[in-house]
């Protein structure tokens, strides 16, 4: 048996060796006294045990968040999970692919877990970005202030900073890699990327306005919602790949890869805005009705005509009423 144990420390894509598990098999074959049949089942087995000791380190590293991912893919049935990771270790053992290919889609695996955790925590930290200015907006605007884009920003800096380290410090700490929560480096790179985040999404907002109809609200708000998706999620993309490679001394500037992460986060953000804006423009229009009717906004002036400090709170509870912070944004410019 293969000792390894030197794998159970670094990086899984480092970790493997293949030399040293071709080696095996030139060892094996070398010894005349073993048949050639049993040379290489006993390779196999050293192989598969490699194999094993490879998808082991890298499902030491899900933590709560990634293990909830790769449940859900295994559950539906799509993506690479742990379980497909299985099957082709089992179909390396019965000689059906390759000791390298085998590798490759554990590696697969590794490298998805970990861009899915980063997507999905820059969702949630837009989610929260943008709740966060919306609330404080109303909540300005109420008092007789304005919510200029900057004030929103940084509202949406700072929200973005505290949920993007926390979801990532949630996934590290709940994982099997000792010390991994407290890496002060990843942390870092998380509150910078997530206040870059949370800002681009606080300042543009976009989550629509309340039409006079159901179905009127629910487009219009998908529409506003998933234009303004697109410049946030293409903004987190390409940060978050430009922090990344600062942050890493082993990585290089790749212009494709930036693409790719700027076009990635584009769709995921359209998509995801386009789904949310849905979502509120229904829950403001039942808030709205549910409170009186809507707010009405001089057109010139951006003076709250029949708001009352209610009726405000009411639509802020409804994903603070878009229209009035955006009334309030264009009367400072005017």
């Amino acid at each position: 048996m293969v000792d390894v144990s030197k794998f159970s420390n670094i990086e899984s894509s480092k970790a493997l060796n293949i030399a040293d598990f071709n080696s095996l098999n030139e060892t094996s074959s070398a010894n005349e006294d073993v048949s050639i049949f049993a040379s290489y089942d006993d390779s196999q087995q050293e192989g598969a045990d490699i194999l094993y000791q490879q998808l082991d380190s890298v499902e030491e590293k899900q933590g709560f968040f990634s293990q909830t991912w790769n449940g859900i893919k295994e559950f539906v049935g799509i993506g690479t999970s742990a379980a497909k990771c299985d099957e082709a270790i089992e179909k390396y053992k019965n000689g059906e692919i390759s000791f390298e290919e085998a590798s490759a889609v554990i590696d697969e695996f590794s490298n998805k877990q970990d861009a899915s955790l980063d997507l999905f925590s820059n969702i949630a930290t837009g989610v929260a970005a943008i709740a966060a200015a919306s609330l404080a907006g109303a909540a300005i605007i109420a008092s007789g202030g304005t919510a200029t884009p900057l004030v929103l920003a940084a509202i949406g800096a700072g929200t973005g900073a505290v949920t993007k380290t926390a979801y990532k410090f949630t996934d590290r700490a709940t994982n099997d890699v000792e010390g991994d929560a407290l890496d002060g480096k990843q942390m870092l790179k998380d509150g910078l990327s997530g206040a870059v985040t949370g800002a681009i999404g606080a300042a543009t907002m976009g989550t629509g306005s309340a039409s006079g109809t159901l179905g009127k609200s629910i487009v219009n708000s998908a529409k506003v919602s998933a234009k303004t998706g697109f410049v946030t999620g293409a903004v987190s993309g390409s940060s978050n790949y430009v922090i990344d490679t600062a942050f890493d001394e082993d990585k290089d500037f790749d212009a494709k890869e930036f693409l790719s992460a700027t076009a990635t986060g584009a769709a995921v953000g359209t998509a995801v805005g386009g789904i949310m804006g849905s979502a509120n423009g229904a829950m403001r229009y039942t808030g709205v009705l549910k409170h009186g009717g809507m707010v009405r906004v001089d057109e010139n002036t951006g003076k709250l005509l029949n708001a009352t400090t209610e009726d405000i709170v009411a639509n802020s509870a409804c994903n603070a009423e878009y229209k009035l912070i955006n009334n309030g944004i264009r009367s400072v410019a005017a």
